[in-house]
């Protein structure tokens, strides 16, 4: 490594500080900590990184945290890497571009001189860019709804940790809140070295996240619509969950045509009926799991499932995780010695 790789990290004003801050952190201390502390070789820093906002003038951050950025948009020099880092915006309504400066000039960055990634929502950002379209990518799972309404040619992948196409070049993208640690050992990897990466990891004591999105993800949000009949039906399925045939009875209740219902409820929730069932199942079990002591077979037969074998795995293929682990991750006992 001749030099080390230039890093423009974006600090808007609606940035997140634990992200903005995180980032730059173990960013910096790639190829200085380890040799600092353990080894005392002589530093080799890997990236050279700057804040770029607004104005050079220190402001708030949504937090009320101070940033003091290093370059203004109008003044930054090319980088290698450009970072946005996540960003404290609507879940359900696109950034206006006169709220958001940093949007012109993130979209008038040269993409064949310049990589451009992004952290949770920063991923916003990169789709309201277009950098996004036709490509696999990920965020904090709370902004499903505003990328299926406003960007539906990204291909979202709530799923992933982790997201690109290609290795050397192109975006990527980091899953919500503390995604950015995969992002940041993913750029000390590809650009330092696998051991640099390993080496932040201990310092940090940065866990194998792996694909470990989906458990955290809330299966039901309040998405805004206009929908009488939609809304009615989930707000009876939400007391009503554990029924049979919950989809025919809320059809029903709607006074429209099966087929009708199905597509209405589709375009006003993003998920189908049997869909919305199954999350808000799967979402009340998860509540009597972490709140309760009953056994597996009995907490899927209070959200409608008499099939324990069947319970377990919808529950696995909806979380990424079988209703033990789920458990023992987010259950009572795991925070009990806080008390």
């Amino acid at each position: 490594m001749d030099r080390p790789i230039s890093i423009l990290l974006m600090a808007p004003a609606q940035v997140s500080a634990s992200s903005l801050f995180g980032l730059q952190d173990t960013l910096v201390a790639a190829g200085r900590d380890w040799e600092t502390l353990v080894t005392g070789e002589r530093e080799t820093p890997v990236f050279d990184v700057k804040l770029v906002g607004p104005d050079l003038s220190p402001y708030p951050c949504g937090r009320g945290v101070r940033i003091a950025p290093d370059v203004t948009f109008n003044t930054a020099p090319e980088s290698d890497l450009v970072i946005v880092p996540g960003l404290e915006l609507s879940p359900w309504d696109r950034p206006s571009r006169p709220d958001h400066p940093g949007l012109e000039w993130l979209a008038s960055l040269d993409t064949t001189r310049t990589r451009i990634v992004s952290a949770c929502s920063g991923a916003i950002y990169l789709a309201e860019t277009g950098l996004l379209n036709g490509v696999e990518a990920t965020t904090h799972w709370a902004f499903e709804d505003v990328f299926r309404r406003s960007y539906p040619q990204v291909r979202l992948r709530l799923d992933r940790g982790l997201c690109f196409a290609e290795a050397d070049r192109g975006p990527v993208t980091s899953g919500g809140t503390t995604g950015w640690q995969e992002l940041a050992l993913f750029l000390i990897a590809h650009y330092g070295g696998a051991q640099r990466a390993a080496r932040a990891a201990k310092v940090w004591l940065m866990a194998d996240r792996g694909e470990l999105q989906a458990p955290f993800a809330s299966m039901i949000r309040a998405t805004p619509h206009d929908d009488a009949p939609v809304r009615a039906a989930q707000i009876w399925i939400a007391e009503n969950y554990a029924v049979e045939n919950p989809v025919r009875r809320m059809a029903a209740m709607s006074g429209l045509p099966p087929t009708t219902f199905a597509r209405r409820f589709r375009e006003a929730t993003g998920k189908s009926p049997m869909n919305y069932v199954q999350a808000i199942r799967i979402e009340e079990a998860r509540q009597l799991l972490e709140t309760s002591s009953a056994p597996v077979a009995e907490v899927g037969e209070q959200v409608g499932y008499e099939d324990t074998a069947y319970f377990r795995r919808l529950f696995k293929k909806k979380t990424a995780l079988t209703p033990a682990e789920h458990r023992r991750m987010f259950g009572t006992a795991r925070f009990s010695h806080f008390e």
